[in-house]
């Protein structure tokens, strides 16, 4: 069923084969109107990572680095797969999504139910708002919106207050699925903050923070999966950038910035969304008041690393593929391109008449910038690591890091700011080891202990 799901999904389409290879075209040739060597050199300008070279040979080493553990990531699959199909024990794209998630919950069992009591939304907002009072000084107050501010009723407005600076911007709070909403978690702006000459004053930034989460019913509050309460910290992450962003102009505030920087704030917030010094602030069973067990958020984080580097190899591949198709033109086709990049990137082989490329959608918004998520969770992992580690609820380091990186949005170079932050500039072997380092390295010996 899953081969047949796949290969009726991605099945070619020659409108859009045309439209794909058209708009690669047209981005080239707008590149080499203005004086660059392809779109990947024009669309990296202003960037982390500069030029399309550094990005080639993050991902290559990066690759190298993951080589054996991606492997044995592929082998667990495999044995898993010869035990529910043994006629049929061969590794294929299709199969990865799923086996990962069995050997998930095989070993650790996770049940998102067993969460979602200790995570109601208004236990988690409090988190937050305990998060940034401790790190910057910033409380959330509910705001009651005037007549026509809202589009709809169940919109929540928050001011954003600083305990000495005063009112520092607000965000609307659209958190609830309804009929005709996009089903999407984003951060979106709808006024920059700039500083206004004419006022001499500062104009405060607005933002809306949509999530799909369930309505309450009148036996409970609205219950958080771990998943979707990553995903508010997350998207809260890009509301925070916005809202303690202090920039001349407001085409560069906040969340507009180089997109393998944007990410990073946002990232970041995972990490406190999973420590438990942070999460036993705020996890609270919504019935007895019980406190999650630390035992869970361990299990948690744990199972996350289960086939964690072929889940990152797989993302080196679609990173690998945008750059190419956006670097010189190759006479071949997209698909001819995708099929060499698989098995030189993934490992797993491409499968004849289909075409994934035609449903990378990133590949219009995200250009040649794809490799942004891998760069950015990087350096996340380096910022906490060095700076938050220790003690997640540090103020000194909460100040140094708006001071430092959340300040500036997009008016100072990015890899300046990282510098600042961190003390140091790191390079290409730094970002690569950050990520290798989030793996487990004695995850085989955790999964004996545990089996045992």
């Amino acid at each position: 069923l899953r081969e047949v799901a796949y290969r009726i999904y991605l099945y070619p389409n020659a409108d859009l084969m045309e439209c794909l290879e058209e708009l690669l075209k047209c981005r080239y040739k707008l590149a080499k109107l203005v004086g660059y060597d392809s779109y990947g050199h024009r669309a990296l300008k202003g960037t982390m990572a500069k030029n399309p070279e550094t990005v080639m040979s993050f991902l290559q080493l990066l690759t190298e680095k993951l080589s054996q553990r991606t492997a044995k990531d592929f082998q667990m699959m495999r044995e898993m797969k010869k035990k529910l199909n043994p006629r049929n024990a061969e590794l294929m794209p299709w199969d990865h999504p799923f086996l990962s998630g069995v050997l998930r919950a095989e070993r650790y069992n996770i049940e998102p139910s067993l969460y979602s009591p200790y995570l109601s939304l208004g236990a988690c907002m409090e988190g937050l708002n305990n998060l940034f009072s401790q790190l910057y000084g910033v409380s959330l107050m509910s705001e009651h919106p005037g007549a026509g501010e809202t589009w709809s009723d169940d919109v929540r407005k928050l001011a954003v207050v600083h305990e000495t600076e005063g009112l520092l911007g607000y965000i609307y709070c659209d958190f609830f699925h309804r009929r005709d909403k996009p089903h999407q978690d984003c951060h979106f702006t709808i006024r920059g903050g700039r500083w206004c000459q004419e006022t001499d004053q500062y104009q405060l930034p607005v933002v809306v923070l949509m999530l799909s989460l369930p309505h309450p019913t009148k036996s409970a509050p609205t219950l958080l999966t771990p998943g979707m309460m990553e995903n508010l910290f997350h998207e809260m992450g890009h509301a925070m950038h916005s809202m303690l962003g202090r920039t001349r102009y407001q085409h560069v505030t906040g969340t507009r910035c180089a997109t393998d920087f944007a990410e990073v704030p946002s990232i970041l917030m995972e990490y406190f969304a999973t420590d438990y010094r942070v999460i036993s602030q705020f996890a609270r069973h919504y019935e007895t008041g019980q406190p999650l067990p630390e035992s869970m958020v361990a299990r948690l984080c744990e199972s996350k690393k289960v086939c964690g580097a072929a889940d990152t190899q797989l993302q080196i591949f679609y990173a690998v593929l945008d750059q190419i198709y956006h670097g010189k033109p190759q006479n071949r086709s997209t698909t001819e391109i995708l099929k060499e990049m698989q098995e030189k990137f993934y490992g797993l082989p491409y499968i004849p008449n289909t075409a994934w490329q035609l449903r990378f959608s990133h590949l219009i918004g995200y250009g040649a910038k794809y490799y942004s998520y891998l760069m950015s969770r990087a350096v996340a992992s380096m910022v906490w690591n060095q700076c938050f580690v220790q003690d997640p609820l540090n103020r000194d380091m909460g100040e140094r890091y708006r001071r430092e990186m959340l300040a500036h949005g997009g008016a100072k170079e990015p890899m300046l700011m990282v510098e600042g932050m961190l003390q140091r500039r790191p390079g290409i072997e730094d970002f690569v080891d950050a990520l290798v380092s989030e793996l487990n390295p004695n995850f085989e010996t955790f999964l004996m202990d545990s089996e045992s």
